[in-house]
């Protein structure tokens, strides 16, 4: 019920669609001598549906709509399946190739580019932005398979004594991903609209981290191109004290995590590394989706975007990355760890082959 002029007044329901139940109803209603008023309030309908109905039986004697006619469709339902399996052999055919190269070879009629998107949206496979993933070769995939076999059945409690560490590279404009503003439809080009970029990044540094259970650990600027001796000199200063104090403060043996970069294999860094009796976490070649600090990487570089963009040297960028790294609450490092069973049994069900992380 709604208020008129402090009348309530009975809501008028809209005019729709009968089913053909329905107008069976209404017509045997009218045959019976109800007005069009109280065969509407039978039906809880628009006066105007049935007053259409019963004018469009007075002059057919028919209740069913008649069919409905339209442009036919210029591939047949076998051509489609041939749309969709040439689809699926190729995954990087465009729907204009197809339309141009492909589809004259299946039927006689004109096809266009819009037609041929329709028919692969219909089966399921509409574009979509591929993801970018490292090259597995087979002797990658073996490899990573048998890493996750070994590891399958560690628990998120084994994976807080690992420490994980990688290197990334930070940019003086970092590339936020899309970016939105607030603008009117002839502002597109105002400068405070706009988002401004440099070629190449307008220099670039890397930048060497690692993090724990325990949170965000130390961060260092990598001079020039890291070799090996650098590296074995990033351990001894900056990873070494980091883990000792991980030991001390949760009393267990700290595990070193990093990838098998030459610099991180060569001679100088293993000959560290078995004096100083670190336990090193064994790991598969190609596989930044089992590291979790490259999501960490990833959420710094969102955190510094605004900040970054201010920057007017390489030297701001590291000092801004290295205030922010140190920010990021110890839940946050904690969740990417937790998420390492997660990761090792998606690879394990995936065979080696890539996975969504």
């Amino acid at each position: 019920m709604v208020r008129n002029k402090g009348r309530k007044v009975a809501k008028r329901p809209l005019s729709r669609r009968l089913s053909l139940l329905e107008r069976g109803t209404a017509v045997g209603l009218d045959k019976a001598g109800l007005n069009q008023y109280e065969i509407a309030g039978d039906l809880d309908c628009a006066t105007k549906s049935v007053r259409e109905l019963l004018k469009k039986v007075e002059v057919t004697n028919q209740l069913e709509d008649k069919p409905r006619t339209g442009r036919p469709k210029l591939t047949t339902p076998r051509e489609d399946r041939s749309i969709k399996f040439k689809s699926l052999m190729d995954r990087r055919l465009t729907a204009k190739s197809m339309a141009l190269t492909i589809i004259p070879n299946l039927t006689k009629n004109k096809v266009s580019i819009t037609t041929v998107k329709d028919r692969l949206k219909k089966a399921g496979l509409p574009a979509r932005v591929a993801r970018r993933k490292p090259l597995l070769s087979e002797k990658n995939r073996r490899a990573r398979y048998e890493w996750a076999k070994e590891h399958r059945y560690l628990t998120e409690y084994d994976w807080r004594n690992v420490i994980f560490s990688d290197e990334s590279p930070f940019t003086l404009f970092q590339d936020g991903g899309k970016q939105y503003v607030r603008r009117r439809a002839n502002e597109a080009y105002l400068d405070k609209c706009l988002f401004p970029t440099v070629k190449h990044g307008g220099g670039k540094i890397q930048v060497w981290g690692c993090f724990s259970w325990n949170g965000g650990g130390p961060m260092y600027r990598v001079k020039g191109m890291m070799d090996g001796a650098q590296y074995r000199q990033i351990l001894k200063t900056h990873m070494a004290p980091y883990l000792a104090k991980f030991e001390k403060d949760n009393k267990c043996e700290a595990i070193f995590q990093h990838d098998n970069d030459p610099k991180h294999t060569s001679n100088v860094v293993k000959k560290y590394i078995t004096n100083k009796k670190l336990v090193i976490l064994k790991w598969p070649s190609q596989s930044p989706d089992m590291n979790p600090i490259e999501h960490a990487w990833k959420g710094l570089k969102t955190e510094i975007f605004g900040r970054s963009q201010r920057a007017s040297t390489l030297d701001e960028v590291f000092d801004i990355a290295k205030e922010e790294w140190s920010k990021l609450p110890v839940e946050y490092f904690q969740n990417l760890i937790e998420s390492m069973p997660r990761r090792v049994q998606a690879l394990y069900k995936a065979r080696g082959r890539h996975t969504k992380y």
